[in-house]
């Protein structure tokens, strides 16, 4: 898997340049899981499916559809479709546009990794990936109930530590939150804790919950983190 997605940009570009070429990144990227020939004759097919969840980092893709970008470049028959969770982008992945599925999306990363492996696959099959481009490499938060902002917590986790314990002492559930197990947004959470002596697996809990879900979630108070 390699990212391509600078190949053709000048080292030192100039402004024009710079915005062409930005043009050609967001018309490909996020199809992941879909090969294109990049030849005189156009692209290797016109026709695709493309998954989306409702994040601000799946706004390339979106704009490439709005703007005319892939029919620019030759893709004249994209449909961008909005999954509901990344489980189901996974797995409208496995099945492919002629299973009534998606040939690639924007994706949360390391999933493409995964289903490669065959780690997170039906049946442990691998379904090979190609990652064309990365659309966001920062810009994510942990954010956490009123409790453990009284005490401060902050960059180190060990101030929530007291609140924790006092909690478990009382066989309160301790339940925090990410998007897809393994993700980055697990191992950020999990190393957060860790760091400062909280177990992510034996002093709380981690659920799973769907990106569009978490406003929801923590209205509801399922979690006290995500």
């Amino acid at each position: 898997m390699t990212d391509h997605a600078d190949t053709h940009i000048n080292r030192y570009p100039n402004r024009r340049r710079l915005l062409q070429a930005a043009g050609a990144i967001v018309g490909a990227s996020a199809t992941a899981g879909v090969a294109h020939a990049a030849t005189a004759g156009g692209p290797e097919t016109p026709a695709v499916r493309l998954g989306y969840i409702a994040l601000t980092d799946a706004a390339p893709v979106i704009i490439a559809k709005a703007k005319g970008f892939f029919a620019k470049f030759g893709m004249t028959d994209v449909t961008v479709l909005k999954q509901a969770s990344w489980g189901g982008t996974r797995d409208n992945l496995e099945l492919g546009s002629g299973g009534g599925g998606i040939d690639g999306a924007h994706i949360l990363s390391p999933m493409p990794y995964f289903m490669t492996l065959g780690t997170i696959t039906k049946n442990k099959q691998p379904v090979p990936m190609a990652i064309l481009a990365r659309l966001n490499t920062n810009g994510q938060g942990i954010s956490v109930e009123a409790e453990y902002l009284d005490v401060r917590a902050d960059l180190g986790a060990a101030k929530m530590k007291p609140i924790i314990a006092k909690r478990k002492a009382a066989g309160t559930r301790i339940v925090m939150a990410m998007t897809f197990p393994g993700g980055t947004h697990d191992l950020w959470l999990r190393y957060w804790l860790a760091a400062s002596g909280i177990n992510p697996d034996a002093d709380v809990e981690l659920i799973t919950v769907p990106p569009p879900q978490m406003v929801a979630n923590m209205k509801a108070r399922t979690m006290e983190a995500f």
